[in-house]
């Protein structure tokens, strides 16, 4: 549990002191200013890391934790929210492919 928060704790403070301006530029693209400019997009990695890193139980929330912190990172490298929707969109379908055909491999591997 400890380990947990210092985790979260030591992303959000990298968030907030390293990548100040890439929290920022992400935040303006939602139209966030000031100070929740710099909050909201740490906090969610933050949390994201947080849910992460117990690694006991791993499920669909973890995926949404990896899916926060992707789309906050493409948000910060192109600065263009339609192409990373449709980047982030295209990553689900492959990845929920893969499990599906994955999964029929596994059932039927035993004949």
């Amino acid at each position: 549990m400890l380990g947990r928060v210092a985790a979260a704790l030591i992303a959000y403070l990298l968030c907030i002191f390293h990548f100040s301006d890439a929290m920022t530029s992400v935040a303006g693209l939602f139209g966030l200013s000031g100070f929740w400019a710099l909050f909201i997009p740490s906090a969610l990695i933050g949390l994201a890391v947080y849910r992460i890193v117990d690694l006991d139980n791993w499920g669909v929330w973890d995926a949404a934790a990896f899916l926060t912190i992707g789309s906050i990172a493409m948000l910060a490298m192109t600065g263009n929210p339609e192409a990373t929707a449709y980047e982030l969109i295209k990553g689900v379908v492959s990845f929920s492919v893969a499990a599906i055909l994955g999964a029929l491999a596994l059932r039927g591997g035993g004949r």
